[in-house]
């Protein structure tokens, strides 16, 4: 039977006895005993509880007579709520009163899987173990991008793509790139505080090292790129990282992958094949791409606008690992020019833009004059 505590509807009920029992001996008269009894019966949930929310743990619920000074505990520096071994670092959150009880309001939901202890003047009053639900599934890594298993020696970027938001700041403890031997290479990416997470905390963009990949800085000179052409590599996600609900991956992936040649020329659009659209229809407009792209920006930096360089509505969809484009309009295409726009930011897979090469001669003065997009016109074909 669902349970109600401060209007939070809890699917599950999880308590726990106070640290310390005292037995009392007390003679008393049969009018004693049975207020006593009448109070028992009163206060059946007088042990320390956990507050769901959407199947999360939002709260602890503090009973009464477990805490020294009800009246005052809310002030109370003394009370707090840390991890069990967690070396007496207090969860930031707050703690609310009422007349029977104090609740404590983390500032996020506590994690499945630890254990929380109740702290009042340096004696634990109470402790909790978050446990996992039953019906929630482990998370999973969807992708690795890109997709391709050549790549170039120069390679600046890898995304990973999670089915579940992943506990942050502890990326690189899990992930590890391996060479043919099965080696451990060190000092391959770069770590990054905060992290690189989507806001939806399940894309995570992992860098190799910039400075190991830039010729002539000092981390290149004394360690080298981090790949070397023609070698075999493994990028391995170890099942160990947790997503935020406390639960392990569902097994440990893998992505193995050669090292091709350099690349050193920036993307041309020029380079791109267009397969047009018929006028009065809504066929996609297809876009063949010598070379694979960035997989995210891809999405970010195309956009098609009409004669009267309004936006053209549509869709965009990447496939065949980055070398193809998909712009599928809301409405169907009209007899007149249309334009095919591409923001400068757009990358291949080494890092090198539209306007200049990642590892470019700083000393050399670039020829191309750079522009914040770059467009190609074309004209849907007549049925």
């Amino acid at each position: 039977m669902a349970t109600l505590i401060f209007g939070l509807q809890m699917a599950k009920t999880y308590k726990l006895h106070p640290v310390r029992r005292v037995r009392l001996y007390v003679p008393c008269s049969l009018a004693f005993l049975f207020l006593l009894v009448l109070n028992a019966c009163q206060n059946q949930d007088g042990t320390i509880e956990l507050v769901w929310n959407n199947q999360r743990a939002t709260g602890i619920q503090i009973p009464k007579h477990l805490l020294h000074n009800f009246s005052q505990a809310v002030a109370d520096p003394t009370l707090k709520v840390v991890l069990e071994n967690g070396h007496n670092q207090s969860i930031l959150g707050n703690f609310v009163s009422d007349n029977s009880s104090l609740r404590f309001e983390p500032l996020i939901p506590l994690t499945p899987g630890l254990t929380y202890l109740i702290v009042q003047n340096n004696k634990p009053i109470g402790k909790l173990f978050v446990p996992f639900d039953k019906d929630e599934k482990a998370p999973e890594l969807l992708a690795i991008y890109p997709k391709l298993d050549t790549l170039p020696e120069n390679l600046l970027k890898f995304y990973l793509q999670f089915s579940k938001p992943m506990r942050s700041g502890q990326a690189l403890q899990f992930i590890h790139m391996l060479d043919k031997n099965k080696d451990t290479l060190r000092d391959v990416f770069l770590n990054l505080q905060p992290e690189l997470w989507d806001t939806s905390g399940t894309v995570l963009t992992l860098w190799l090292d910039p400075g190991r990949i830039k010729r002539g800085l000092q981390l290149n000179l004394k360690l080298g790129n981090p790949l070397k052409m023609n070698e075999t590599y493994q990028l391995v996600v170890s099942q160990a990282w947790k997503d935020q609900m406390g639960l392990k991956l569902s097994t440990e992936y893998h992505k193995t992958f050669v090292a091709g040649k350099r690349d050193e020329q920036a993307p041309d659009i020029k380079q791109w094949q267009l397969q047009l659209p018929k006028v009065g229809t809504a066929a996609p407009l297809r876009i063949n791409i010598p070379e694979s792209l960035d997989h995210y920006l891809l999405s970010e930096t195309i956009g098609i606008v009409d004669q009267n360089n309004s936006p053209v509505k549509g869709k965009i969809s990447v496939e065949a690992k980055g070398q193809y484009l998909v712009f599928s309009p809301e409405k169907p295409w009209k007899a007149q020019h249309y334009r095919l726009q591409v923001d400068a930011r757009l990358e291949d897979l080494a890092g090198n833009n539209l306007n200049r090469v990642f590892d470019r001669d700083m000393k050399k003065k670039e020829k191309r004059k750079e522009q914040a997009y770059y467009e190609r016109g074309f004209l849907p074909t007549t049925p």
